[in-house]
């Protein structure tokens, strides 16, 4: 109850997936480690996602760990493990409520019991509807003796929130230790025809024992109570006061000495239990801490020693149960381990006995570590016993099952009985948290132990993971599926977290080499080379998954991410689609799903998917309040450039045709591109022309194929030279852009005499365009241009060659006063021509121009994919003839 009441209230707001930038330049935030996604349930599995302060969620969880468990002498045995909730299911602290219940946490993990009280009662005020805030207010009343307050805030609390369990056995808890206190206290006033009053120098001093305990004298209260029992030791109530006096004193391990002897003088009962239940619980972390030192240290007889004591203390904390039990494993003694784990299930049913919680709630891993450590003996049979009962478990948190029955898989792939195994898993599917990735492993290693059969063995380094969180406050220990790379993959993590790439990128690498099978740990590789900035490497080690079929062990959604990474829009597509009909892609996801499928040549898909990317960009926000799941995959809001890529990838997936008409004076290479159709032999003349195509395969994404038709005229040309209809020609071609990275295109046409003075050719032609700036762009309202254009070809009948280059430097602006869709672009301007059937010279000019455009044709779903473009330029002559100089004139209307 305490992980999960405070995982469920405290540190709700932590999600489990991050956003993923369009265009795959990440991995799936999912896939950074296991243990990255919210856990709900009991002490199983880890929560390393932080606090918005950046204190991880186990300091809060440890803290109200000794607020609920420890302040009151008591510890909730019916709720310690059973992972019951609370009926009120609040939103989340965040804010001046969440700083304040921060504070109040602190002050009484400082022992600071006044201040936790007044900065309780804040939190509360802002926040009355926060069980935990209630609870923890009553143990700081109860820390100060105060228990008559802290029952009445108890009852107001349920008053107003209701009947929850936490509060009601709280209260009960409370109304019981001042009961019993009260007892004590009044045990110095004997009535007459008592048979156990007290007489001579035994009464003396219990008088004095009782008058110190009345002034708060705890030391005193010692003294004169040791001495009272040295005299009449038959006497209960005086080793009552004994215990609480040594407890106030802070003499823990005096107190739990005098309550074990009251034990063995009197037998247990409950008044000795719930004093032994708060020392206890303040003992435990201290052994638990000795313990998880020599663990660390590989003096692992001491470490299972320790843990014994802490398992002592706090009989019902499972975390120092599985503390145990993972110093047995390191000490290989599995006999011990089978009784440790078999002590551990057997508490666990008996702390949720008649509190309407099934024993599958807290002996499901215990369980399940019994039966491995079974397994491992050769005892099979005994072994299945005990799964059988796992996997009839209806109650544990699904996080807990499915780690269960990944270390059943576990067992039985080693015993040769892979199809089992597959079976175990078979009601498994993808939760998008990190047990994702080793159930999808298990699955890989079954399906190829089917087709080729491998003796083995359990090998002790695939044991199952036993991780101990550990402070002042005790242990929180969590249940992994064996993984030989864990340690140093937690260490990868670490020194990621600590901004230590070299040490991050050592341990990640160790990681893969440990467990070189498991592709959770190459993609953790991935990540942190990612994070290095080495992306050559990282997508060298993600082509290096998809080449071996390390996908196929892996969860859909990461998959698809490296396969995009790899360069592999098919794949990346296939397991995106996957991931969906299986209804586990995330709303932030869609997007990538789109460029998947734009690469993989998939456009009605590509559109589709773009479309729920855009639409849940426009759809409310999760009320920030709101509780987020383990599962839950918050959409982030794209920023206005995202989304208009979004809308110009769309529009580009659902082009398969359209048309352009260019009006040119001694404009070549103005306007790349468009409806041009060099004509030797011209100058200083104008040419108009309009151009149809069709893109047969759609789009290709980054790659482009178009058949095109072209009509085209010169006039206006002086000199004496061919004008009007004589020039008019058609053009029937294809052009492709073949490389993804390089922005060059290959034409070939034939051109058609329509005109006396045209004669038939064939024209080869290749370009490329660069810089940058060229694009719309929404996020601002003024940015720096450059644009490249150089263009070649060959006129393969006339035997000419012609060539042509322009560069434009200058600042583009948004006329936003206006319209957004309307830019204006000042510029320089340096521009080169050749033509081999005019003279042998070349050009070259330089001067100033402006263009502007107006962009139309935008929809909901669509940037605008229409424009009309107006450039006119004046040169000056640096060499060549006169075509280098003067004005410079370009008109394009492109649909």
């Amino acid at each position: 109850m305490i992980d999960t009441i405070l995982r469920r209230r405290i540190d709700a707001p932590c999600t489990g997936a991050a956003p993923v930038s369009p265009r795959f330049r990440g991995l799936f935030a999912a896939t950074r480690g296991r243990g990255d996604a919210t856990h709900a349930g009991h002490a199983g599995h880890a929560d390393p996602c932080r606090l918005r302060n950046g204190a991880t969620p186990f300091v809060l969880r440890a803290i109200a760990a000794v607020a609920v468990a420890g302040a009151l002498g008591v510890v909730s045995t019916a709720h310690a493990q059973s992972g019951a909730t609370s009926a009120q299911n609040p939103l989340p602290l965040s804010g001046a409520a969440y700083r304040v219940a921060q504070e109040a946490y602190a002050a009484y993990a400082r022992g600071d019991y006044a201040g936790a009280v007044a900065r309780t009662r804040e939190a509360i005020r802002q926040r009355p509807d926060v069980v935990l805030l209630r609870v923890l207010l009553a143990n700081s009343l109860a820390a100060q003796r105060r228990y008559g307050e802290a029952s009445h805030s108890l009852g107001d609390a349920i008053a107003q929130l209701g009947p929850d369990s936490a509060l009601t056995s709280r209260r009960k808890q409370i109304d019981a230790l001042s009961a019993s206190t009260r007892a004590v206290a009044r045990g110095g006033r004997q009535q007459a025809g008592d048979p156990n009053a007290l007489s001579g120098a035994a009464l003396i001093a219990a008088q004095q024992a009782y008058k110190a305990y009345a002034a708060k004298d705890f030391a005193a209260t010692v003294k004169y109570a040791n001495d009272a029992l040295a005299l009449r030791p038959d006497l209960l109530r005086l080793h009552l006061l004994l215990i609480d006096a040594a407890s106030a004193s802070g003499d823990d391990a005096g107190a739990w000495a005098a309550d074990l002897d009251a034990v063995k003088r009197f037998g247990d009962n409950d008044e000795l239990r719930l004093r032994r239940g708060f020392i206890g619980s303040r003992l435990a972390p201290k052994s638990a801490a000795a313990s998880y030192e020599a663990r660390q240290q590989g003096d692992f007889a001491r470490a299972a020693a320790l843990a014994r004591d802490a398992v002592s203390y706090a009989p019902e904390r499972i975390g120092y149960r599985l503390q145990l039990i993972d110093a047995l494993f390191a000490a290989n003694d599995l006999p011990a381990v089978e009784a440790a784990a078999s002590a551990a299930s057997a508490a666990s049913v008996g702390s949720v006995a008649g509190v309407g919680h099934s024993a599958d709630d807290a002996s499901l891993m215990p369980l399940t570590l019994r039966g491995y450590a079974l397994a491992a003996q050769g005892r099979m049979a005994e072994a299945e016993a005990d799964f059988a009962r796992v996997l009839q478990a209806n109650h544990a948190s699904e996080q807990d099952q499915r780690v269960a029955r990944t270390i059943i898989a576990d067992v039985r792939i080693a015993a040769g009985e892979p199809q089992r195994a597959l079976d175990v898993l078979a009601p498994l599917s993808a939760k998008g948290d990190d047990t994702d990735a080793a159930i999808a492993l298990r699955r890989a290693r079954a399906r190829a132990a089917l087709t080729h059969p491998v003796a083995s063995s359990l090998d002790p380094l695939r044991r199952p993971i036993i991780e101990c969180l550990l402070d002042e406050y005790g242990s929180s220990c969590y249940v992994h599926p064996a993984d030989p790379g864990f340690a140093a993959a937690r260490a990868a993590q670490k020194a990621s977290a600590a901004k230590d790439q070299a040490a991050a990128l050592r341990d990640a690498r160790e990681a893969v080499q440990a467990a070189p099978d498991d592709p959770q740990h190459r993609v953790e590789l991935i990540n942190t080379l990612v994070a290095a900035g080495d992306t050559r490497e990282a997508d060298d080690q993600a082509r290096y998954m998809v080449d071996a079929g390390m996908l196929d062990a892996l969860p859909d959604m990461p998959a698809a991410y490296i396969a995009q990474r790899a360069g592999n829009g098919r794949v990346a597509y296939e397991r995106f689609s996957m991931a969906d009909k299986a209804g586990a892609l995330p709303p932030g996801a869609a997007a990538d799903a789109g460029y998947a499928a734009m690469h993989a040549h998939r456009n009605s898909e590509a559109a589709q998917y773009f479309k729920r990317a855009i639409d849940a960009s426009a759809a409310p926000l999760p009320d920030s309040e709101s509780v987020a799941t383990p599962t839950a995959s918050t959409t982030p809001t794209p920023t206005p450039a995202q989304l208009n890529d979004l809308r110009s990838a769309h529009a580009d997936v659902t082009r398969n045709w359209g048309f352009n008409a260019s009006l040119n004076y001694r404009g070549a290479g103005m306007q790349p591109g468009y409806a041009s159709s060099p004509t030797p032999g011209t100058s200083n003349n104008w040419q108009g022309g309009v151009e149809a195509y069709w893109r047969p395969f759609g789009s290709l994404g980054e790659r482009m194929f178009e058949v095109y038709a072209r009509g085209y005229e010169s006039f206006g040309v002086k000199n004496g030279g061919a004008t009007g209809v004589d020039t008019l020609q058609a053009t029937l071609g294809a052009r492709a852009k073949p490389f993804t990275q390089i922005d060059a295109i290959v034409a070939f046409e034939r051109i058609i005499p329509i005109g006396s003075r045209v004669n038939p050719d064939w024209l080869a032609r290749l370009a490329y365009s660069g810089g940058f700036g060229t694009e719309r762009r929404v996020d601002v309202p003024a940015w720096w241009t450059a644009r490249l254009y150089a263009e070649t070809g060959a006129y393969l009948n006339a035997g000419s060659v012609y060539a042509t280059t322009n560069l434009q430097m200058g600042r583009t602006f948004r006329m936003d006063s206006y319209s957004p869709k309307w830019t204006v672009f000042p510029y320089l301007v340096v521009g080169a021509d050749y033509d081999s059937s005019i003279d042998h010279s070349i050009p070259l000019g330089a001067g100033v121009g402006i263009s502007t455009r107006y962009w139309f044709r935008d929809s909901q779903y669509d940037a605008p994919r229409s424009f009309v473009d107006l450039s006119v330029q004046y040169r000056l002559k640096i060499t060549g003839d006169d075509r280098a100089r003067g004005v410079f004139f370009g008109a394009v209307f492109a649909y």
